[in-house]
């Protein structure tokens, strides 16, 4: 009887649907927001009716990445309580930031061997349906994809913009070198090396993304940093650079893409209807807020009034700045942009400290997010931010101990 009251007959239940949706958020991410919205829903509703929470917090309180993410969710929490923005931006705000406290419930699941591994199964296949229907775009036009071009030379994002896409790819880049790199048979070594390459075509010849191109280099970057003797490293390095480099040279997609980058910066003027000069007028505005408010911010969900009234418009300038640094600085002031610098440290701890094959793809992402922050909001832009609070739970929970994979109380569902 007494084993019966500590683990409920409803238990085992409860923590199949918690673990079958978690499961699926990481399918979810690359290929559907509504499946992603569902299966987060059912999570956390889950993740909190199953209990454990002395298991929980012992295990949360263990983890290097704990403090700066329950930190940087309670500055979003607290300056948007004293916000001055709109309502609707600073629920927004709320709803995209909440989501870091995912990364920890995700963490908890996926310490379990089971779920983890159909975690990554879940993964790969949903990154080889994005990776199948790019190609198959080029001879026929798909009904789930976004783009209806065929042929080489074209853009062929399919259930995500070209530029979310891309990062996706460089993210699963990583995870296919890393899987060849570390697998004893021939036969895989060479199926994850196949991948690896149609992953990295499919950023340079079939997606016009400049931020795909940037992911994929840091990827390769922090790979060959990884498992090349230090000996070795500045040939090799060089070698894959002149690679990437022929590369974009025979990609018509990516070096017009590279060009225009070039020519937009060389004539850029304030206000100008580019890309790049886009860019650079938002960074500007942002370092500017920030610069008059870097202690506490201008607060959560500010930066589309202050946008709409620097610009006039609302024309691709009033969602977000492009630039996660200056969006956590001018928003939260200078203590919100620490503690988003100090979480990509931990992380980089998380890895160093792990004894596990995934370091290497938790090196790289974490790279990929510090590096896209530069230019884009990945923590903030929904198809993006999807995949990386998916991941880093994944990530984190495949880099723990091996001591504290199965912590006892977890009642495995075959």
């Amino acid at each position: 009887m007494k084993d019966y009251w500590k683990i409920p007959p409803w238990h085992p239940l409860i923590q199949m649907i918690c673990g079958w949706s978690a499961v699926a958020l990481v399918f979810a991410a690359p290929v559907s927001r509504a499946l992603f919205a569902l299966a987060g829903l059912l999570f956390v509703i889950s993740w909190i009716v199953e209990g454990r929470w002395q298991a929980k917090a012992t295990l949360l309180r263990s983890l290097p990445v704990t403090a700066p993410l329950l930190c940087l969710t309670a500055i979003v929490v607290t300056w948007a309580a004293l916000s001055p923005a709109e309502p609707h931006h600073v629920i927004n705000n709320l709803k995209v930031y909440s989501k870091l406290l995912l990364i920890l419930m995700l963490v908890y699941t996926f310490q379990d061997p089971l779920w983890r591994s159909r975690a990554w199964s879940a993964f790969v296949v949903s990154m080889g349906i994005v990776l199948l229907s790019t190609y198959a775009n080029i001879f026929t036009n798909l009904p789930w994809s976004n783009t209806t071009n065929q042929g080489v030379g074209q853009d062929h994002s399919v259930f995500v913009e070209y530029v979310s896409q891309s990062v996706m790819t460089a993210v699963f880049l990583a995870l296919c070198l890393q899987r060849s790199i570390n697998s004893k048979k021939v036969g895989i070594q060479l199926a994850w090396a196949a991948a690896a390459i149609l992953s990295v075509v499919s950023v340079l010849f079939l997606l016009q993304g400049r931020s795909g191109l940037v992911a994929v280099l840091v990827v390769i970057g922090v790979m060959t940093v990884a498992y090349t003797p230090r000996a070795w490293r500045l040939p090799v390095a060089a070698c894959v650079l002149g690679m990437m480099v022929l590369l974009v040279l025979s990609s018509s997609l990516m070096l017009q893409r590279v060009m225009t980058a070039f020519l937009e910066i060389t004539n850029y003027k304030p206000f100008s209807e580019t890309s790049i000069g886009l860019r650079l007028d938002m960074w500007r505005l942002a370092m500017d807020t920030f610069l008059s408010n870097p202690w506490l911010g201008t607060g959560a969900g500010t930066y589309h009034q202050l946008a709409e009234n620097h610009f006039g418009h609302c024309e691709y300038t009033c969602t977000h700045p492009h630039n996660q640094y200056l969006f956590f600085a001018m928003e939260y002031g200078i203590l919100g942009v620490a503690v988003f610098v100090w979480l990509l440290w931990r992380l980089v701890v998380t890895a160093n400290q792990s004894d596990r094959p995934e370091r290497t793809v938790l090196l790289a992402t974490v790279a990929v997010i510090a590096i896209d922050s530069l230019f884009n909001v990945p923590l903030w832009y929904r198809a993006q931010s999807y995949l990386f609070y998916a991941m880093l739970g994944l990530l984190i929970a495949s880099n723990l101990s091996r001591n504290r994979s199965s912590p006892a109380g977890i009642v495995k569902i075959a």
